[in-house]
């Protein structure tokens, strides 16, 4: 067996082991919130929402949401102090793991901004599709960094960046447990 596979193997291995030491529990609110959104398709399971990241006045967490025939990666930005965004089906997750891989995710379907209370914050709460493999990947490797694609003509030059894709929030994650937050999250939506 070649050194590389050796390496893969181990490191499934204690993976694997890290993730049946935790507990793995379907979040009920979670599975209820992921099944009204998806009303077309049964949720199976949904898993806890983790920090990651926080930056100043945003911050974002993540859950995994399994249907009968898919997976998705259940996201929540909330930003104090912000003007609304909206986030479109064609506004882009990019995500940069530790291994310098990249995966660009999508929504399944556009989702305005609301203001929740107090009132200065608000919330956007996207499902990007993801497949099986791109979530072996997020089981695997820490993430590193994140670039939230929106669609809003009210946010300030300087709190935001563009490039081909569209506009943007950058998120570099510098928290060690939350660079891994979505290791153990994967990980326990593959075998709940």
């Amino acid at each position: 067996m070649s050194t590389l596979k050796l390496k893969m193997v181990l490191l499934f291995c204690l993976v694997s082991m890290t993730c049946m030491s935790q507990k793995c529990k379907n979040s009920k609110k979670m599975h209820r919130r992921a099944q009204k959104h998806f009303v077309e398709e049964k949720i199976e399971k949904a898993t806890k929402p983790k920090p990651m990241f926080s930056k100043f006045s945003q911050a974002g967490s993540s859950t995994f949401v399994r249907s009968t025939n898919n997976y998705y990666l259940g996201f929540v930005l909330a930003r104090e102090f912000g003007r609304r965004i909206d986030i479109m089906d064609d506004n882009p997750l990019v995500i940069q793991f530790k291994n310098d891989s990249i995966i660009t995710l999508y929504p399944n379907r556009s989702v305005l901004g609301k203001f929740s209370l107090p009132v200065t914050i608000e919330v956007n709460r996207p499902f990007y599709k993801v497949s099986r493999k791109q979530l072996e990947l997020f089981a695997l490797q820490p993430i590193l960094h994140v670039k939230v694609y929106f669609t809003s003509d009210k946010v300030s030059e300087e709190k935001r960046g563009v490039d081909d894709l569209g506009t943007f929030f950058d998120y570099e994650i510098l928290n060690k447990n939350f660079q891994s937050n979505c290791i153990n999250t994967a990980n326990c939506i593959l075998q709940l």
